[in-house]
């Protein structure tokens, strides 16, 4: 759900500014309300600032080594200001070490060449014209026409020189070759100061790693604290000859009388009242212990706005299922699942919800992949096992999954109109909810008809849908306008049909995972059999490799697949709008804003 907020103005003396921003900071809960869209040099300069202090963060842990290099030296008088530039540097580096590597596995054919030479040899009117041909393509014609000598092969081409009193090269059909700028000799001598100087980096960087630490995520913090300033002020308005400040902020309605509290014992005014529908307050979630793992989820499309549903817990246990239909294999859960448990620890402290709902996922996954039928490839419907029995009553078919998740998604979206309809009540007005009721029936009678034929009952039912969505689409419009806005909204259950078929997916992507996996076994067993001493050691490597690959697609089809369900399908039929801005409160060097109690 969405935390009510509650509107603040702050009025101070011009000269208190700063007090103000100070106590709304040690808040912690105030969100700064946009007046001013523009954002002023300063601020815009704040941010290129704090762009580079994270993306040198990010860096400086890539490359940082995770253990000193011996009898290297650090550099010289190193300052942390210096710290993006040898970072770049090593980028820089890397690049040109490849490239130097490169060369020099061509420049080793040419042995203790001299540009030098060549050269001296050019000035006395000789000049050597370089070629290469394909592997052992060189025609004997070109050696009577010419003085050529033959070089080097290198595997795939064939090297040679033809000396001539002309500078222009000969026409032959070879392809001409530049000699190398340098020797070889100096070539290393550059690889090797370029490593050298490379490696005082790499030393000094993870000889005071520590301290570069925490001065980055100090000057980040501190960053990020004027930022935040800077913003604030800008959004500070002067009244009364320029005496006063005025200031607009949103604050969670839980959290009002503790800013109250605050904003009293400095001395400071404020008024609050309830936003109205033009505000645009901004968005927090504040969803239970489960749904609040899926808020990720959900924020990868959109917030929603203050007045609608925040539709994160209505999807969750419908993508909890998706997920584990679409990868369609209890096998590939139950791995994933305990690699999850085994690597708790090493997760850091901002990833353990997403650890979490991985967790939880891929639970769901590990049920879903055996109702389905299958684990780690092999049919348990048609596994000679007598022990599975039992259990082969809960499993589904092919055509049962097929049946499933067309019947998932019907439910999907019969759930989606009618969240739609207390959306739109709660809104606008009970007449706003009509309009999905009458879906709902239509929907309802036609598919239940489908299944049994038409009864009169059903036929109406239908009627009434059709006529519900026909007349209140458009409840402020007159009798003609609702009729013709009705009329083209009914045109639009083509797109109700198309929706459900797109579920189809669900059954699609856990059949290709699962048959994937039985081919992958099959392949393995006859492997097994082939050979009866490499037989074995073939057969571990192609069940390994091949259910890593398999456990890799399905993985992101069985998380793609279901975001586009639940983005397109039923945010669609919800009448999910978003644009909310996420609420992000002020507060002191960058610490966490209070979460309101649920």
């Amino acid at each position: 759900m969405i935390s009510p907020m509650l509107k603040y103005q702050f009025l101070v003396f011009y000269q208190e500014n700063d007090e103000l921003l100070k106590q709304l900071k040690s808040a912690g809960v105030v969100h700064i309300k946009r007046v001013k869209r523009q954002e002023d040099e300063a601020s815009l300069a704040l941010k290129r600032k704090a762009g580079i202090l994270k993306q040198s963060s990010a860096l400086f842990e890539r490359v940082v080594p995770e253990q000193e290099l011996n009898d290297i030296p650090l550099l010289d008088d190193f300052q942390l200001d210096q710290l993006p530039a040898l970072l770049q540097e090593l980028e820089d580096m890397q690049k040109q070490l490849a490239r130097l590597e490169e060369e020099r596995f061509h420049y080793r054919y040419f042995g203790e060449y001299s540009p030098d030479k060549l050269r001296e040899i050019q000035e006395h009117g000789m000049f050597w014209h370089l070629f290469s041909v394909g592997l052992g393509k060189i025609n004997t014609q070109w050696s009577k026409d010419h003085a050529l000598e033959h070089l080097f092969d290198t595997g795939r081409k064939s090297y040679f020189v033809i000396l001539s009193s002309d500078p222009q090269a000969p026409r032959i059909k070879a392809q001409p070759e530049q000699f190398p700028a340098r020797s070889l000799l100096e070539l290393e001598r550059e690889i090797g100061d370029m490593e050298y100087r490379r490696s005082r980096i790499l030393q000094t960087l993870y000889v005071l790693r520590h301290s570069i630490r925490r001065n980055l995520q100090e000057e980040q913090k501190h960053t990020e604290d004027q930022l935040q300033d800077r913003i604030a002020e800008t959004q500070m308005v002067t009244m009364g000859f320029g005496k006063v400040i005025y200031l607009q902020g949103w604050v969670p309605e839980d959290q009002s009388a503790n800013v109250e509290r605050i904003l009293d014992e400095a001395g400071i005014y404020s008024e609050h009242t309830r936003p109205v529908p033009t505000d645009g307050p901004p968005i927090l979630l504040r969803n239970r212990k489960t749904s609040r793992l899926f808020e990720p989820i959900a924020r990868l499309f959109d917030m929603p706005n203050y007045l609608e549903l925040d539709l994160t817990p209505f999807f969750a246990p419908f993508f909890l299922l998706f997920f584990g239909l679409c990868l369609g294999d209890g096998g590939y859960g139950l791995l994933m699942f305990l690699i999850l448990l085994a690597v708790r620890r090493k997760i850091p402290d901002a990833y353990v919800s997403l650890w979490k709902l991985a967790l939880l996922l891929e639970a769901g996954a590990i049920f879903m992949g055996i109702a389905s039928g299958t684990f780690f490839g092999i049919n348990l419907l048609e596994a000679p096992w007598p022990w599975l029995a039992r259990f082969r009553k809960v499993m589904l078919t092919p055509d049962q999954l097929f049946q499933v998740s067309l019947g998932l998604g019907a439910v999907q979206i019969i759930f989606g109109l009618l969240l739609r309809a207390w959306n739109q009540k709660r809104q606008f007005g009970w007449q706003y909810s009509i309009s999905p009721i009458g879906w709902i029936l239509l929907l309802i009678g036609l598919g239940t008809a489908y299944a049994t034929g038409f009864s009169p009952v059903l036929q109406v039912l239908c009627g009434l849908g059709a006529g519900l969505v026909i007349f209140f689409s458009d409840p402020k419009a007159g009798l003609a306008g609702r009729l013709g806005k009705g009329l083209w909204d009914l045109y639009g259950i083509t797109g109700f049909f198309g929706d459900l078929l797109s579920y189809i997916r669900l059954f699609a992507l856990g059949l290709a995972g699962s048959i994937l996996g039985f081919v992958v076994n099959d392949i393995s067993l006859s492997i097994l059999h082939s050979n009866p001493i490499l037989g074995p050691v073939f057969f571990v490597v192609m069940l390994l490799v091949g259910h890593t690959l398999n456990i890799f697609i399905a993985s992101l089809g069985a998380f793609v697949h279901p975001m586009r369900l639940t983005f397109v399908e039923f945010y669609k039929n919800a009448g999910f709008s978003g644009g909310g801005e996420p609420y992000k409160p002020l507060t002191t060097l960058h610490e966490s804003a209070p979460t309101p109690s649920n």
